[in-house]
Order: C-alpha cells, then sequence, then structure tokens
C-alpha cells in the first residue's frame, strides 16, 4: 500500500479500530475480561516451557483442552513469560490489529485496483455487520480465527501471484494451527500446485526444527498426545450440530430412515466433493482460482467439528454474494437482498438478548451451519462460477 492509499484507509479504519478498544473498556468495567481461549494457549504455553503436561489437561475453563499441533506453542513463549492479565490485554490489542488487517485484505483480495471509497466501506461494513456476533466472540474469547483467515487471503493473493513458495509458507504456518485446513490439499493436488506443497513440507519441517530445539526430549511424545486429541475431538463428527452430517442424520430421522453415523459423513463427503467439482469443472484444467479456494475454506464450519467463531472463514463468500447482487437489476436486487437477510439471521441476531436463551442456543447449534449451507447451495446453483468469477471481475 502507498502512503495514500494507508491514509484512505484508516480515515475509515480509525472507526473500527475504536470498537474494540471500547469493548476492552466495557469487558473491564463488568469484570468479565477472561479471553477463554487463549487462556488455553497461554497455560499451553507456560506448561511447554516448564515441562509439565499440555494436552488432556484443562486451562482456566473445564474445556479448556489444548489440541493444536505443539509447534503453535512457540510464538505463545513470550506471552507465558508475561503475567496472564499483562498478556491478556497484549493479546486483545494483537486481535484488533488482526482485524484491521483484514479489512485492508478484503479489500485488496476483491478491489485492488480500486481506491478507497464509499462503495468499498459499503460492502465492508455490511460484511462485518452480517459477522458482527463471531467477531464479537473472536475478541471476547482471544482465539486466532481471524488471524487464520488473513493468513490464508494472503496465502491465496501470493498465489495468484505466482508466488508459490512465500504461499507454501503461508499454508504451513495455517496447517500447524488448524489442520481443517488440510480441505486445501486434495485441491492444490488437483490442480498440480507442486511448488506450494513442496514449501508446504519445508515449512512445515523448519517450524518443527523449532520446536525440536526448545523441547528435544519430548518431540515425539507430544506429537503423539496432539494426534490423539485431534482423533478424540473429530471422532463423532455426525453429532456436531452444523455439520452436513448432522443436517442428513436429521432429515432421514425425520421420514422414519435410520443411517450409520459413519454412512452420514460419507454421504455428506460425496455431496460436497462432488458440487464442488461441478463448481470447479469450467476451470478444472487451469491452476489455482482464488475464489474456489475461497469456496473452500467456507465449507470447513460444516464438514469439520468447530466452534461458531470458524464461521468467520465464510466472510469471503459473503463478500462475493454482496458484490454479485450489486450487478443485479432492481428486482433482483430486492430478492436477493431478502433471501441474504432472511439467511443471515442465524448471524445477526444470535443473541439470548435478543431471541432468548433457547433459540440463541438453536441458532447456535444447527442454525448457523444451516444457513452456510443454503447460501452455498444458492450460489452453485446460481451458475457456480459464473457467480464468483463476476464478482472478482474488479481485479482485472
Amino acid at each position: 500500500m502507498t502512503k495514500e492509499e494507508i491514509k484512505y484507509f484508516w480515515k475509515g479504519a480509525r472507526w473500527f479500530a475504536l470498537l474494540p478498544v471500547l469493548y476492552l473498556v466495557l469487558l473491564f468495567m463488568n469484570h468479565r475480561f477472561q479471553l477463554s481461549d487463549f487462556n488455553v494457549y497461554y497455560g499451553a504455553a507456560d506448561a511447554l516451557m516448564n515441562g509439565e503436561q499440555v494436552y488432556g489437561k484443562a486451562f482456566g475453563l473445564s474445556s479448556g483442552f489444548y489440541k493444536y499441533s505443539p509447534e503453535v506453542l512457540v510464538p505463545f513463549l513470550p506471552f507465558a513469560l508475561l503475567k496472564y492479565d499483562v498478556a491478556a490485554v497484549l493479546f486483545y490489542l494483537f486481535n484488533t490489529f488482526i482485524f484491521i488487517l483484514l479489512l485492508n485484505e478484503l479489500k485488496q483480495v476483491f478491489f485492488s485496483k480500486v481506491q478507497w471509497g464509499k462503495e468499498v466501506w459499503m460492502y465492508i461494513i455490511l460484511t462485518v455487520a452480517f459477522f458482527g456476533d463471531q467477531l464479537e466472540r473472536e475478541l471476547f474469547l482471544g482465539n486466532v480465527n481471524a488471524l487464520l483467515l488473513l493468513l490464508t487471503l494472503w496465502s491465496f493473493r501470493l498465489l495468484n501471484k505466482n508466488e508459490k513458495a512465500n504461499a507454501g509458507l503461508l499454508y504451513a504456518v495455517i496447517l500447524c494451527f488448524k489442520i481443517h485446513f488440510l480441505i486445501l490439499l486434495p485441491y492444490f493436488i488437483l490442480k498440480k500446485e507442486w511448488k506450494v506443497l513442496l514449501y508446504t513440507i519445508i515449512g512445515l519441517m523448519g517450524m518443527a526444527l523449532v520446536l525440536f530445539v526448545c523441547v528435544p526430549n519430548r518431540f515425539v511424545v507430544l506429537h503423539n498426545q496432539w494426534w490423539k486429541a485431534v482423533q478424540a475431538h473429530n471422532i463423532q463428527l455426525d453429532r456436531s450440530p452444523n455439520t452436513i452430517y448432522h443436517f442428513i442424520q436429521h432429515v432421514l430421522s425425520s421420514v422414519h430412515m435410520a443411517v450409520v453415523p459413519i454412512a452420514a459423513v460419507l454421504i455428506g463427503l460425496a455431496i460436497s466433493g462432488l458440487a464442488f467439482l461441478k463448481f470447479i469443472w469450467k476451470n478444472i484444467g487451469k491452476g489455482f482460482q482464488i475464489q474456489e479456494g475461497l469456496v473452500l475454506i467456507a465449507l470447513i464450519p460444516i464438514l469439520t467439528h468447530t466452534d461458531t467463531e470458524h464461521f468467520l472463514w465464510a466472510m469471503p463468500i459473503v463478500f462475493m454474494v454482496l458484490l454479485t447482487l450489486s450487478t443485479w437489476n432492481k428486482k433482483g436486487k430486492w430478492i436477493g437482498g431478502i433471501i441474504l437477510f432472511l439467511l443471515s439471521i442465524p448471524f445477526l441476531f444470535n443473541s439470548p438478548d435478543i431471541v432468548g436463551s433457547a433459540m440463541s442456543k438453536s441458532l447456535d447449534e444447527g442454525g448457523l451451519g444451516l444457513s452456510l449451507m443454503l447460501l452455498l447451495v444458492l450460489s452453485f446453483l446460481y451458475q457456480s462460477v459464473n457467480l464468483f468469477r463476476n464478482a472478482l471481475v474488479r481485479n482485472s
């Protein structure tokens, strides 16, 4: 970004930066500043540093088990050297900075050749409003989902510019944080992105080497424990309420048809895989297409056992849908806008203070997944490739 671009960006971004700061003050005033998820990273990093148990031990809340790769703990070691309250505030401010960078990254992906202005900010405001609840939870819990979305968008843009080595190294970092992003691996193989995969392996080996230097005697044990934690976390995919597998089970049981859990998972994977193949069919012989990668990461929350904050990874899809609606005629905009608003209800109004605790729980456990599934299905039905190609036309 040039100095002039930074100036125009900050002119609008400062208001977005103000919101998390005010929210931080509010959390302190109400004695609710906890950052439960960050507490897990902090506690696990402290345990690693002191030779204590990392996996299978709750940090903070009773559900606060560390389940990510041991390599991820290395960048959290500096935080573990600080008192928790100080470390938590610093991480909250870091997450705020990531949020601001994410706004700019959305602009760079979809409006790379358009200057900052009212039109760009309108799409960003609408997208942020759509995911307001997930962004609030991200800050409140102190998680890394916004960071992973930012890194993924960076890696996609680098790949789009043929900077495959850097893209592969970033992908390695992303995988270390959350193996959910393995969903991109078959796609990279299909697109013959061998250089990306080579540098992904190099990146993984590099991070493993750093961990080995830090804890050589526990290196193998930590990875074995991590693998067991991953298996335990995903052992009952069909019972995860926001997944396509749970939806299949529910539909079949409503017509008195029983299906074994593994069958529901296989059916869900087959439907998702075939739908995505149809989506990319016209470009299957071409290299990496950024819109295809964005669809894949949007599928993660409905294909894996995740928390509701992971629906942040669908932000680019909603952005693209908004861009597409802007190209329709007046009647189409009204119809599309109404449909999009209905699909946004589980995202926009997911608060017990607005809809009550029972309804909020239903939206959390099923509503979000169903909404995202319907959004993706409707997108696929609308000439899949053309929908997102039009959304990215401003980059050409």
